[in-house]
């Protein structure tokens, strides 16, 4: 049969006990044990889920359950929290929390609910199909794009529900994209890697104090400092360029701190605008089509694209630099990208490059972890140390889209992608298995932005 959209109770609806998150000694665990996994951990927000649940009640099930029928049980590949809420919802009783037992024995109450009820499902003829659909949403964030901070505040305000901040946010960015400065410029300050700096100045108190901040009747807001624009400019120059008007580089992670961005928008005056018009017009430059690009940043110098391209003769191509202070790390990388030969010749040796690859990832992943107060424990698998880095990278505004490829190597079986850390083990583990020069070229290229926005963040410390 062809995959269909059917309805299915939720009594006939059985956990995955493979689901990638549940760690291995969950396999074939009965369905009590991993619904409370699911939520003994925090991360997970049950709780808040099963909220979400009861208040939307009324509407249709927005997201299907992906389900696979494994000639006994309807097995739910796609879709274990909400089954686990649900079930929870309807036998408060399989919870050892009393405290959560009781509050879902109350708040159940509010909804008609019992385990008869169905929900969507689209039930997929076998097990491949299945995870195409968990590639395109985990892997692939189904396909949608995150809203940025001010598209959440014109939907609150659109809604009815804006409060001060999210106002001072909305008119924020309705100045900035007026501004006479390059469109490139307006698109990175508000976007994922510069807006919660940039909004992080412009809109606590030394800002409303100093820039004189009021809203008029229709909520719209006003500012009365006359010279707004011009110390504005100033400002998302200095946060492109992380430095300040007089080339001191500037700590974002200081800025969290009132009194340092008090001491920053003092230090902007109106007059220095002339000199970032003119640092903006030496950082921008046109193309033969008339296109225009600017280049802000320490040093003044541009990014250059790196190609991808299995042609090279070793595993991490020459363009690609990292600045890398610890030693040992240092030199294992030095080796992956000068000593290493990875081509076609038989002087190639992909066994010795596919083993140091992988030592590369974990430990790179390791030090990370330290500089950032979080020490793995021995028994911490490289599964479960990809997810919190990626976690902690994206808590500082990083790109999700970055991660991507990382995360499949963390959770995604070896039958899957190359890119599973199941694949890298073989290398070291397995008696058979080899990996080509090709292979491996092509998992670097893969995996090659997220060890430079690791590497580039730690050398921000």
């Amino acid at each position: 049969m062809a995959n269909q959209t059917t309805n299915i109770a939720i009594k006939d609806l059985t956990l995955w006990d493979e689901n990638a998150r549940l760690p291995d000694k969950f396999f074939n665990q009965d369905e009590v044990s991993l619904i409370q996994y699911f939520v003994s951990k925090p991360d997970f927000k049950i709780r808040t889920l099963i909220e979400s649940i009861i208040s939307d009640f009324d509407l249709p099930q927005l997201e299907k359950i992906v389900v696979w029928n494994d000639g006994e049980e309807n097995i739910v590949l796609e879709g274990n929290r909400r089954l686990a809420a649900y079930k929870l919802l309807c036998n408060p009783g399989l919870l050892s929390d009393n405290k959560l037992r009781e509050f879902i024995e109350i708040e159940s109450k509010k909804i008609n609910i019992t385990d008869d009820l169905t929900l969507e499902c689209v039930l997929v003829e076998n097990r491949e199909d299945a995870f195409r659909y968990i590639d395109r949403k985990h892997y692939d964030g189904n396909n949608e794009v995150n809203w940025k901070d001010t598209e959440r505040a014109h939907y609150s305000k659109r809604r009815g529900n804006e409060n001060s901040l999210e106002l001072i946010k909305i008119g924020i960015a309705k100045i900035v994209r007026e501004l006479d400065i390059p469109e490139e410029m307006k698109e990175l300050v508000l976007g994922m890697g510069f807006v919660t700096t940039f909004y992080r100045i412009v809109t606590t108190t030394p800002a409303k104090k100093e820039f004189k901040y009021s809203f008029d009747e229709n909520r719209n807001l006003v500012v009365g400092d006359k010279d707004f624009n011009e110390k504005l400019k100033i400002i998302i120059y200095s946060v492109l360029s992380k430095r300040d008007i007089k080339g001191n580089v500037i700590d974002s992670r200081a800025l969290n701190k009132t009194e340092k961005i008090e001491d920053f928008i003092k230090s902007v005056y109106k007059e220095d605008v002339k000199i970032v018009d003119e640092k903006i017009k030496e950082s921008t430059s046109e193309n033969m089509f008339g296109e225009t690009s600017v280049s802000l940043g320490p040093g003044n110098k541009k990014q250059k694209v790196l190609p991808k391209s299995t042609s090279r003769k070793f595993l991490i191509p020459m363009m690609c630099t990292l600045r890398i202070k610890e030693v040992k790390i240092n030199n294992i990388y030095r080796e992956l990208r000068e000593s290493l030969l990875l081509d076609e010749t038989n002087n190639a040796v992909p066994n010795a490059v596919g083993v140091l690859f992988r030592v590369f990832l974990e430990i790179s992943l390791d030090h990370y972890a330290k500089m950032n107060q979080k020490i793995f424990r021995k028994e911490d698998t490289i599964s479960q140390k990809i997810p919190w880095v990626v976690k902690s990278l994206e808590e500082k505004g990083y790109d999700k889209g970055i991660f991507n490829n990382i995360n499949k190597v963390g959770s995604a079986k070896k039958e899957n992608t190359y890119l599973s850390i199941d694949n890298f083990h073989e290398y070291v583990h397995s008696t058979t298995t080899q990996p080509s020069s090709s292979e491996l070229k092509l998992k670097w290229d893969n995996l090659q932005s997220f060890f430079v926005t690791l590497w580039e963040d730690l050398n921000k410390k």
